[in-house]
């Protein structure tokens, strides 16, 4: 249901897929209707995004809104691969005729709040309070009940330039799962892991136990990716962080973390070294596979999916079907279960990050005039309702969703249950092109999401939610005080590009030097070599990163 809910873009529903390719050299293709002037009102121009084979000019939802608005909407479109959408983005901002509105989603394009900020101070999009307040009541309802929406989308000078998507995906709030394979486990008869001596031990035995049964020395015990470090689960266990070399990086300051109320860089810290002397400990016994810090996505869920056989130990990532394909013949993919946070120096402790994106999916721009305004704030007004919630991302009834029949269980069990989603038809076009999908996941609650119907077998690919929810149970509440909430907190419009700048310049370090102290390029255990980190980092300004951080800390 999100692009931060990583298992349901990849596992459910295909209308939730990474989508078209860039159409044109742009990425933009420009279908619809021509107004003439004087019905120049009724024709509200959106800049949106889609995948797979919808197509919002004639999706049903797109005209159930016309109709029920009294209005034609004609569509930019781009797809969801996040490089060619943003380029699409900046090309339709830089055009000569801006669209009224952009729809958008997080992990495609969505508007960063220095960018609202600053197109909002060239009068480009246009503040929502007011437009708020006269004609969405849905919107000020979600914005009232759930203190975090309204903090992510209020500027600090009080203006809403845009709304970000609200999403209370709970396994996407704690992503650095580690997931262990506990056949292995069975067949050597050892225990699950708790401490960071028993977790080397146990991939120690991995590595020489022959848990595969094939005879040969072919185990991996830990694999990992350029998008899914090896790093977070282990670190944890040694100093609170966010560090993910991929994934979880998208130019955030996840270096940082809190002392009390002062900002510091974990990275920098004594707990940080400890922890980069056990992985480098790992590293050196051969218990990480040594294409962990370069490979992709892909070429680690291939080494999962081995036919020669099962060769993974474990991995850190956000679901077990980022390291094996879900749904295989041989279940292989069952065999992959969390394991707790580990007890270390710091406890067991893991990261939390909020799930839903700063920024803004949907702005309305200086292209639209008043009536304009009105009419696109009550269609987005009715994406908030839950009956254009639910018929805006699931699709129609008995299409893309159904109702709840006897016996159904919620995700979460104390809550009553609402919908089922139903599996995608590829040959029924009323299904895949019967919704906006992720477009429409505006105002997902704990609720919302935790009220859905899941089968109670966590092991079937429809029960593939409730197995990620009962994961994290494992997770929750563990994270740290020393959690930094940069999500929170708005930098200065005046700041945000010096800010880019370090913060590419000091993370990109902070990501190359990590992986060279666990493969033993530089030594974790030498002070030399420490104290030259460190110095690097001030010579990239990490002093100045931590201070406008720190200011907007206080600030907030």
């Amino acid at each position: 249901m999100t692009g931060q809910s990583t298992s349901q873009r990849v596992f459910r529903r295909p209308r939730l897929l990474a989508g078209l390719a860039v159409a044109a050299a742009v990425g933009i293709t420009l279908t619809g209707c021509t107004a003439s002037a004087e019905d120049d009102q009724k024709v509200i121009t959106i800049f949106g995004e889609q995948g797979g084979q919808m197509d919002l000019n004639t999706n049903s939802f797109t005209r159930l809104l016309e109709e029920k608005f009294d209005v034609d909407i004609d569509f930019q479109t781009t797809g969801y691969d996040s490089g060619a959408a943003t380029e699409a983005r900046q090309v339709s901002l830089a055009g000569g005729e801006l669209p009224e509105a952009y729809m958008l989603v997080p992990w495609a394009s969505q508007f960063t709040q220095a960018e609202l900020q600053r197109y909002g101070d060239q009068g480009v999009i246009l503040p929502l309070n007011d437009l708020i307040d006269e004609h969405a009541p849905n919107i000020a309802d979600a914005l009232a009940s759930e203190p975090g929406f309204e903090t992510l989308a209020t500027a600090p000078d009080g203006k809403i330039w845009g709304l970000p998507q609200w999403n209370d995906c709970y396994h996407c709030s704690y992503p650095y799962k580690f997931w262990i394979n506990t056949q292995w486990l069975e067949t050597l008869g050892l225990q699950m892991p708790t401490t960071t001596d028993e977790f080397f031990d146990v991939m120690m035995a991995f590595k020489t136990g022959d848990p595969n049964g094939n005879g040969v020395v072919d185990e991996i015990p830990i694999t990992g990716s350029a998008q899914w470090s090896i790093v977070p689960f282990i670190m944890n266990a040694f100093i609170s962080n966010s560090f993910n070399t991929g994934a979880g990086a998208n130019n955030q300051p996840i270096s940082l973390g809190l002392d009390g109320d002062t900002v510091q860089m974990q990275t920098m810290q004594d707990g940080w070294r400890e922890g980069l002397k056990f992985l480098n400990k790992m590293w050196a016994a051969g218990l990480i596979d040594p294409a962990s810090f370069s490979q992709g996505g892909d070429t680690m869920q291939a080494t999962g999916n081995s036919a020669q056989a099962v060769l993974v130990g474990g991995f850190t990532a956000i679901h077990p079907g980022i390291g094996v394909s879900i749904g295989q013949e041989d279940g292989r993919d069952n065999q992959y279960n969390p394991v707790p946070p580990l007890d270390g120096a710091a406890g067991p402790i893991t990261t939390y990050q909020l799930p839903s994106v700063p920024g803004a999916t949907f702005v309305i721009t200086k292209a639209a005039d008043e009536t304009e305004q009105k009419i696109i704030m009550e269609m987005m007004d009715y994406i908030f309702s839950p009956e254009g919630h639910l018929r805006g991302q699931q699709g129609e009834e008995n299409i893309g969703w159904r109702a709840p029949e006897p016996g159904d269980v919620a995700l979460d069990p104390d809550l009553e249950p609402s919908f089922f989603d139903l599996p995608l038809d590829e040959e029924n076009e009323a299904d895949y092109n019967g919704n906006w999908g992720p477009m429409a996941q505006v105002f997902d609650t704990t609720e919302w999401r935790n009220s859905q119907v899941q089968p109670l077998d966590i092991y079937t690919q429809e029960g593939f939610e409730r197995r990620l929810f009962e994961a994290t149970d494992l997770y929750d509440g563990k994270e740290s005080d020393a959690m930094f909430p940069y999500w929170n907190l708005w930098i200065p419009a005046e700041e945000a590009s010096e800010l880019s700048t370090l913060t590419t310049n000091v993370e990109s370090n902070v990501a190359t030097a990590t992986a060279e102290f666990v493969t033993g390029v530089r030594d974790p255990n030498s002070d030399a070599d420490w104290d030259a980190y460190l110095q690097g980092l001030d010579g990239l300004g990490v002093t100045r990163y931590v201070e406008i951080w720190q200011t907007a800390f206080d600030a907030n």
